[in-house]
């Protein structure tokens, strides 16, 4: 009978340490130099705060790699690995739904379209391979999550796997209350990021070890804080819609929300006391 290790195998480590510096260097271009997406990118992304939303994704989701990469226990981990799965696999399906805008002989679209076409398969099996080895125990001093925060990530996934379905069968209708301008390509590529958010939410909304969703939680933050700070530099994208549009309000409350819940989960409380070892 096979004991959980809790480890990330090494395969797993050598293969997020390979795709971490590509998804810096998309960071490093679509957030700083998105004029030059056209050139060091897949394609030609504009306005400005389309690029800074899905650089700052890539960041995010490097940041999370990284820990992969170190060889951070598995638990702490894991749930990324579905994620990126489904983000990946949605990638390849807006890609090929808008073939014509892409460019077979540029080389980064070259690039896009291989990690695309290997990373849903890759990504799944090593997710598959590396499952078994979580005990589905609490680490020592770990913390168990609040219902209400649970239930509360789980009721945002759902509202973002509506955005995302609006996205893929309706781009219309996103394009059309986006405080940004998009494209039919930039509304089935942000709905490709809304199922990735959509599905964590309601996979992680099931998990109860804090460990379990703290390196998620950080992902996620850093990716909507480097957002929210872009735009204070792309003021002129929202248009009459100014910076505290809808959009960017619910990012900086759902900034709040997870400083206030590392802050609950940083206190010794009654409610979110250790515990040693326990089942979940």
């Amino acid at each position: 009978m096979h004991t959980p290790t809790n480890r990330t195998l090494p395969l797993v480590r050598v293969v997020a340490g390979l795709v971490l510096p590509v998804l810096i260097y998309a960071f490093f271009v679509l957030y700083f130099t998105p004029d030059q997406s056209g050139e060091r990118f897949a394609w030609l992304i504009k306005p400005h705060m389309s690029s800074v939303f899905i650089g700052s994704g890539y960041l995010g989701g490097g940041f999370l790699l990284l820990q992969a990469a170190r060889g951070l226990s598995w638990h702490r981990v894991q749930h990324g690995f579905p994620l990126i799965t489904i983000f990946t696999a949605s990638m390849f399906v807006a890609t090929i739904l808008h073939w014509d805008r892409f460019d077979l002989n540029h080389f980064p679209f070259q690039l896009w379209l291989a990690l695309y076409i290997v990373s849903p398969f890759l990504i799944g099996y090593l997710w598959l391979k590396n499952r078994r080895e979580d005990p589905g125990t609490l680490e020592p001093d770990d913390r168990v999550v609040p219902p209400i925060a649970r239930r509360g990530l789980v009721f945002t996934g759902i509202l973002l796997g509506l955005a995302s379905l609006t996205g893929w069968f309706a781009p219309d209708i996103l394009i059309g209350i986006w405080p940004w301008q998009l494209t039919p390509l930039t509304a089935r590529v942000f709905a490709g990021w809304f199922a990735l958010l959509a599905a964590g939410g309601v996979i992680i909304g099931f998990e109860k070890r804090w460990s379990a969703w703290r390196e998620g939680m950080t992902s996620i933050f850093i990716w909507h804080f480097l957002v929210a700070i872009g735009g204070i530099w792309n003021l002129p994208d929202f248009g009459e819609t100014g910076y505290f549009n809808w959009y960017i309000t619910a990012v900086w409350i759902g900034l709040a929300a997870i400083a206030i819940l590392y802050i609950r989960m940083s206190v010794n409380t009654s409610t979110s006391r250790p515990v040693v070892s326990e089942p979940v």
